[in-house]
């Protein structure tokens, strides 16, 4: 019985801790190619802001990702952009793609923990 409480507590840790980890600032930046007039991405406040000044809400939902169970995922589109982010990894960050629907060009895109 001691066993099966200390693994709820476990699962009861794990879920809020996976709630938590992205409800700080998030610094991201291109994985291969850049994307021509984006110079910085940011997330704050369930939005994506571009070059300090567009801003695309994001709409926060779970997707299944193999071994790593249900995570989350982030989507928005606003101002010409899409943004579909996910958090299919073991550690804190989001990995996805920025997609500009007018010069139809699309960059993947990695997020991660803001540092001071």
């Amino acid at each position: 019985m001691n066993k099966l409480m200390q693994a709820s507590l476990f699962l009861l840790f794990l879920v809020l801790f996976q709630n938590q980890v992205f409800a700080q600032d998030l610094n991201c930046e291109f994985k291969d190619l850049r994307m021509e007039g984006v110079e910085s991405i940011h997330i704050s406040d369930k939005s994506l802001v571009i070059n300090k000044e567009l801003e695309i809400p994001l709409d926060k939902s779970r997707v299944v990702c193999g071994n790593f169970g249900r995570q989350v995922r982030f989507d928005g589109m606003a101002l010409g952009y899409q943004v579909i982010l996910e958090s299919c990894t073991t550690e804190a960050k989001l990995e996805g793609r920025l997609i500009d629907s007018i010069k139809e060009v699309a960059a993947k895109v990695l997020c991660h923990k803001a540092t001071l």
